[in-house]
């Protein structure tokens, strides 16, 4: 991958993961504020489902391409797999978990919603460790490098 293309594609990773977070931390505040408001899961679901996956799968998209892409490679490292497999556990946790719950939370279903606060926390856990790893690079090569 050339210069401009890996710039174009960490560009679009750094944008895609960084508003992720914020997303994420947008629905942790709604969670904390729909204890006394079950209206604000509405919002929350439309969070979901307008931003929030989008920005994981591009999130997820952008850094395969860029890890197949450059010296890094997927296998190659131990933190680049490890944020690969914290990554598509994140995405999967979103998409069949999080956003069902949200929808079921938003249709006013009794006792729906009372995981999205640890979910929401979970989440926001496990892209700050992604951050860290990406900063620091831990851990070393793999046996496939």
């Amino acid at each position: 991958m050339g210069p401009r293309a890996r710039k174009t594609w960490l560009a679009l990773h750094v944008i895609s993961s960084v508003g992720w977070l914020g997303a994420t931390l947008a629905n942790l505040a709604l969670a904390s504020a729909a204890f006394g408001a079950p209206q604000l899961y509405r919002a929350m679901a439309l969070l979901g489902d307008l931003v929030v996956l989008p920005l994981a799968l591009t999130a997820l998209t952008t850094g395969v391409v860029l890890s197949l892409g450059t010296r890094w490679g997927l296998v190659k490292h131990r933190w680049v797999l490890v944020k690969f497999a914290l990554t598509v556990v994140a995405v999967a946790a979103t998409a069949f978990s999080l956003r069902p719950e949200l929808h079921a939370a938003a249709s006013g279903v009794a006792g729906a919603g009372r995981g999205v606060l640890a979910a929401s926390c979970v989440s926001l856990s496990i892209y700050v460790f992604s951050t860290v790893v990406s900063v620091f690079k831990p851990w070393g090569r793999t046996r496939w490098a």
